[in-house]
């Protein structure tokens, strides 16, 4: 049995982890929020361990407002970098593992190719400099750790592009969607799921960077219809080009992940994001809580 702490616990990825925890009963996850702990304090991170000892910690504590980090530069920095290197810190001290996540922001979208771990970085917004140099840090450790790099989360829980659809398309006849940026959706709760299965796995750590995200690249002006679809509703979802919506953070337009070290290294079977995206909807259908 083995005791884990999950930070960032009301995050839309922590409440993927309380969703399936009862799922791994020889695991004790012990799930905190922000007002429990906050990992901008390593005495916090101290107080929750003369707590109830734990052996790892699975960080769902970030910063993820990307366009506001363009203003809450400080904010944003201090939660996605110095943030993990009081977890890191923490970590060598005790000799926790740390399992973390970062973003496919981190590329530029320049590269027209499955993006690999190891091609090379360079982040667009500030959002995602903060995430990379969070990688940067975690990397350096001192103890056992990797980065699972995802793109385009969305769960039944939180703030994520399929809930947004699904309340715009309750008072509008037409939403007008990008359709020029490409990627894979990742669904929350086959993360989580993956992370509990093998997080015994002898291989899991060894490597200190994945790429995750479910099967098949899409458009988000093709996600916005898969979600009318499968919710049934009349929303007509209309394509539109990036320029023509500008926000104050750069997206990269192009983020493939390459997900094959994963797949090879825990010898998973990755489902289609489609596939995922219909479980997700009913979810969200059956518990109202769009």
């Amino acid at each position: 049995m083995s005791n884990i702490l999950v930070t960032g616990a009301e995050g839309q990825l922590g409440q993927c982890f309380q969703s399936v925890a009862n799922e791994f009963p020889s695991h004790n996850l012990f799930f905190v929020n922000k007002k429990a702990l906050d990992i901008t304090k390593i005495e916090s991170l101290e107080k929750a361990y003369y707590q109830y000892p734990f052996e790892g910690i699975i960080n769902c504590a970030a910063y993820s407002k990307v366009d506001q980090a363009e203003i809450e530069i400080d904010r944003a920095n201090k939660i996605n970098e110095n943030g993990i290197q009081n977890i890191v810190t923490f970590a060598e001290e005790k000799g926790l593992f740390i399992i973390h996540f970062s973003t496919d922001y981190v590329f530029d979208g320049k590269i027209k190719l499955p993006l690999k771990e190891e091609h090379a970085t360079n982040p667009l917004n500030r959002y995602a400099k903060s995430k990379l140099a969070g990688e940067a840090i975690l990397s350096e450790a001192n103890c056992i750790h990797t980065t699972f790099r995802i793109s385009w989360l969305f769960s039944p829980f939180g703030s994520n592009f399929v809930k947004t659809i699904l309340k715009l398309s309750n008072s509008r006849h037409e939403i007008q969607v990008v359709r020029d940026q490409t990627g894979r959706p990742t669904y929350g709760i086959d993360l989580a799921r993956l992370v509990m299965k093998n997080i015994n796995n002898p291989n899991f750590f060894d490597f200190h960077c994945y790429h995750y995200a479910n099967k098949g690249a899409t458009s988000w002006f093709n996600f916005a219809k898969k979600i009318m679809d499968f919710s049934k509703r009349n929303c007509k979802i209309t394509p539109c080009l990036n320029s023509e919506f500008p926000t104050p953070a750069i997206r990269p337009i192009y983020s493939i992940l390459d997900t094959s070290r994963v797949e090879k290294t825990l010898s998973l079977s990755i489902r289609n994001w489609e596939t995922a995206l219909g479980d997700c909807i009913k979810k969200i259908q059956y518990n109202e809580v769009i």
